[in-house]
């Protein structure tokens, strides 16, 4: 049995538990998942999984305007044995990436539910790439709070970050001994957390069950607000149309 196949067999008895982080920059707190205000989640249930390795995404997976990659436009990532590492720092504005083909994300099926999975070096559908991989996240707002859910630890250690839009690091902290089931909540009183990056060394890799923020208290990003425009236009268009009294063409199907 692979360890993927054991983590999994694991998580459907395993008990919910918060870990010792260290502690983070001023700019971000840790409270507890539970605490968090915020209403709008992110799970993985509404796209393709399937029972492990899942289903294969090599390019950004976006879920309700939250975006999932490996890594920002100016990271690296480089192999440390079978899991991904980042390195270097995001340039502004915050852009995210997919991972090499076969080496982003995929998302599976497992007794906690459905799983995001970062892909490490060794690339999918090898069972010591799934959950070694870095993830990141790019919000379609900024945030004051940001809380996940992860399954399959195995005692290890994870890695998380948060940077402004412009890429400055507001925090990072170190998840430690990893637990099967595990949650966490990080608040920041400036309401600056564009995105998240995740990675990890844990023997049995760690998956993403999903994330709480607040999107609602957020300030539209530059391509939110572009696309925003984008859609005004096209009613402005339609309104003036309609006013004239001109007919909208009809395309053949």
């Amino acid at each position: 049995m692979t360890k993927l196949m054991q983590m999994i067999v694991a998580l459907g008895g395993a008990a919910l538990a918060v870990t010792a982080t260290v502690p983070l920059r001023a700019q971000i707190s840790q409270t507890g998942y539970n605490t968090l205000t915020g209403t709008q989640q992110v799970t993985f249930g509404g796209v393709a999984g399937g029972p492990v390795p899942g289903t294969n995404y090599d390019g950004l997976l976006v879920i309700d305007g939250v975006a999932f990659g490996e890594r920002f436009a100016g990271q690296t990532v480089t192999a440390n044995g079978v899991y991904d590492q980042i390195g270097g720092a995001p340039t502004g504005p915050l852009t995210l990436l997919p991972g090499a083909p076969g080496q982003n994300v995929s998302v599976f099926a497992s007794p906690a539910g459905p799983v995001l999975s970062g892909l490490g070096p060794l690339g999918f559908p090898a069972s010591d790439a799934i959950g070694e991989g870095a993830f990141s996240i790019l919000f379609p707002t900024l945030q004051s709070e940001f809380g996940l859910r992860l399954t399959g630890g195995n005692g290890g250690n994870a890695f998380i970050s948060f940077y402004g839009s412009d890429g400055t690091l507001l925090g990072s902290s170190t998840l430690s001994n990893l637990p099967l089931l595990s949650s966490y909540g990080f608040t920041s009183a400036n309401a600056d957390i564009a995105g998240v990056s995740f990675w990890n060394a844990d023997v049995t890799g760690v998956g993403l069950a999903g994330i709480r923020f607040n999107v609602a208290t957020g300030v539209p990003e530059p391509g939110t607000w572009m696309t925003m425009l984008l859609g005004f236009a096209v009613i402005g268009v339609a309104i003036r149309r309609r006013r004239s009294g001109a007919r909208m063409p009809v395309v053949a199907a």
